[in-house]
């Protein structure tokens, strides 16, 4: 970032006035609430394949540090990769077409060192409901109490005709894995960017142990990437529709939760340049602002490596099975985390158009896609005696350099943010939020 702009975001963020003064904008928080946002909200979402691949390993410090530093959440496992990979409850393990039990230890030993949860899933599209229940055994006891829950099969929608054919596959093997592991739950339908099966899905297999009703979207293909239809598409379209439409089949039918258990920006892998660059974290924080505001239980960004194609929006980027570093959306998943769980809270923004805001708990994010700093006066939920103020910034838009608090993420965790204080008067305090950016006030 060039030397002026570092000082007027410095000056923005404690309150003083840079050489012109930023156009003002009032944010009002709404102290009402009728959702919660857990700790384990923004999660990960990984290829099967990379369980046999031995990804995740306990002795991959960085990895663990990575993982921590964002968790505890929950990790997915499945992708488009979980019906091409096969149980073999003979095999050696280490190799990334099977899953055998001593790569189930592996991933139990990483859940174990990171304190993540662990969604698991099992090949529906060429598998057997009798294979399907012996590996769930096998995992169900060697994940133990990490293990929230067996999702079958991945996008369903994209190779079974029909609902009601996919319900009977999905009864099928239910009842198999259930009938070796009869506290079982499942997640599902985890439809391909629809919520069309979701409300009957609810209905009619709940009695089957399904406590998390599931959905996968993506904004559009890679081929359409662009950063200005990115912002734009958590406000209108695809990603608003169906957090709606999920939120509906689960408040109608009394499952345990709604979640969007993998998403990204632009599926087959994202785009370089769009995926994972600063837009991208601002995009990932109105997404998942989105979804806790109609009540869901949180998104599973999905990454790591595929076979299939570069995965560019991965929150953590690799070399091989290492880790090299982290992108974009891992730093609007810290962001996020650094406010903690708490009640979500709807804010009301005016004085500019390209700026959101909401809260969680006593916390507020104010997320300025404009090209223009701000400063916002806001009004918080509660009282507070003062408040520290982080700052996700990069040089612009499309840059890689991003940074919370002054700090970047290490590949091996470490994070040294050093957020600024500022004074809060009853409920109202005050923060400068550079273009480009968005902040996290974090009140005491």
């Amino acid at each position: 970032m060039r030397r002026a702009a570092v000082i007027a975001a410095l000056l923005l963020v404690v309150g003083a006035s840079p050489a012109q003064a930023a156009p003002a904008v009032s944010v009002r928080v709404d102290p009402a609430s009728q959702s919660q946002v857990g700790r384990d909200f923004a999660g990960f979402s990984y290829e099967k394949d990379r369980v046999g691949a031995r990804m995740f390993d306990a002795r991959n410090a960085d990895l663990v540090r990575l993982f921590r530093l964002l968790g505890p959440s929950l990790l997915r496992i499945g992708g488009n990769l979980v019906d091409m990979t096969t149980w073999n409850p003979q095999g050696p393990g280490g190799k990334a077409d099977e899953v055998a039990p001593d790569d189930i230890r592996e991933l139990a030993l990483f859940a174990k060192a990171t304190g993540w949860k662990v969604v698991y899933g099992i090949n529906l599209k060429t598998n057997t409901p009798e294979a399907a229940a012996d590996e769930a055994a096998v995992a169900a006891r060697t994940l133990g109490e990490d293990l929230v829950a067996f999702e079958i099969g991945n996008e369903p929608n994209v190779y079974v005709k029909t609902l009601p054919e996919y319900e009977a596959l999905f009864a099928k093997f239910a009842d198999a894995i259930r009938a070796k592991v009869p506290d079982a739950h499942f997640d599902g339908p985890g439809q391909a960017n629809s919520s069309s099966w979701a409300e009957d899905f609810a209905r009619t297999q709940k009695d089957r142990g399904v406590t998390i009703l599931s959905t996968h979207v993506y904004i559009a293909k890679n081929t359409e990437a662009d950063i200005a239809k990115m912002l734009a598409s958590n406000s209108s379209g695809r990603l608003p529709n169906i957090s709606a439409a999920m939120r509906k089949a689960w408040s109608t039918n009394g499952i345990g939760q709604w979640r969007v258990t993998e998403a990204n920006s632009y599926f087959h892998g994202g785009a370089d340049g769009v995926s994972n660059v600063q837009a991208a974290a601002l995009w990932s924080l109105d997404y998942m602002s989105g979804v806790a505001a109609r009540q869901g239980s949180g998104i599973n960004f999905h990454g790591g490596t595929s076979t299939q194609f570069p995965l560019h929006y991965s929150p953590i980027r690799y070399d091989g099975l290492k880790p090299v570093g982290v992108q974009a959306v891992y730093y609007g998943e810290l962001l996020w985390k650094l406010a903690g769980p708490g009640a979500y809270h709807a804010a009301a923004v005016s004085g500019a158009d390209d700026v959101t805001a909401w809260g969680i708990g006593g916390n507020v994010f104010v997320n300025n896609k404009s090209t223009t700093a701000v400063t916002a006066t806001i009004t918080l939920p509660a009282k507070a005696h003062n408040a520290s103020v982080y700052v996700l910034t990069a040089p612009k838009l499309d840059s890689k350099e991003i940074t919370i608090a002054g700090s970047a993420v290490e590949k091996d965790g470490k994070f040294v943010p050093k957020p600024k204080n500022v004074k809060v008067t009853g409920t109202t305090t005050t923060v400068g939020v550079p273009a480009d950016s968005a902040v996290l006030v974090v009140t005491r």
